[in-house]
């Protein structure tokens, strides 16, 4: 009987070994907090609107084209499983790596200001709903180079990253559920009516917006400013 003591004792005290860090973790928890008591990793929280925060509707006017096949490496978000948090789920890391004889950066695609708009629709049935992306935007005039952009790019799947107000910059497009763009010239017909081609692109998503980690200079790519010089 006293062996079968001895050896119940010794189990409770392996058990307690085990637990006590859970049992630590637990009662040093705020238990007033509701973020504290979920699981580690993404997990509903409270959205709340501060007062006085600015919230300026549209998009600046550049946006920046990546041809699928071009890129080696591209800014993804991790697996939902493995996303440290709500940020890290919706975040991008990384940045785009290039097969050699491609282009060597983005690519630069100006539009008219106030015409850059993105939208994310859901879409599917109960159960399975995901997002359609749509960024849309306008470049004017009937050049040569426009039209030549607009064939070459009218079957041309890819990543495109477009930047709000604040400088948070976004990417339509991930690897295997790129963004398909469509060209719609129009040369006007009164002298006064709007002459370009209106750009829309659509990608599935299972997320309303994804962000940049690493936001790209788009002034330098797109030759406003010089690219700052080399450090050392």
């Amino acid at each position: 009987m006293k062996k079968k003591q001895l050896f119940i004792l010794a189990f409770l005290l392996v058990l307690a070994t085990i637990l006590l860090p859970e049992v630590q973790h637990l009662l040093s928890l705020d238990l007033n907090d509701t973020t504290t008591i979920l699981a580690a990793g993404p997990a509903f929280a409270p959205l709340k609107w501060n007062m006085g925060k600015n919230n300026m509707a549209g998009y600046k006017g550049h946006i920046l084209f990546v041809p699928e096949e071009a890129a080696i490496t591209v800014p993804t978000v991790p697996d939902p499983e493995k996303a440290a948090d709500n940020t890290e789920l919706i975040t991008a890391a990384g940045s785009f790596t290039f097969a050699e004889g491609s282009i060597k950066q983005p690519v630069y695609l100006y539009s008219t200001e106030g015409e850059v708009e993105y939208k994310a629709e859901p879409q599917g049935e109960v159960d399975g709903i995901s997002f359609k992306q749509t960024l849309s935007f306008f470049f004017p005039g009937n050049t040569p180079g426009m039209h030549a952009f607009n064939a070459m790019v009218k079957n041309t799947r890819g990543y495109y990253i477009f930047e709000d107000p604040e400088g948070n910059q976004m990417i339509l497009g991930q690897p295997g559920l790129t963004g398909s763009l469509s060209p719609s010239f129009n040369g006007g017909k009164a002298r006064a009516d709007r002459r370009g081609t209106t750009y829309t692109v659509t990608a599935d998503s299972n997320y309303s917006a994804i962000f940049l980690a690493t936001p790209i200079d788009m002034e330098v790519i797109g030759g406003n400013k010089p690219a700052p010089a080399p450090q050392g």
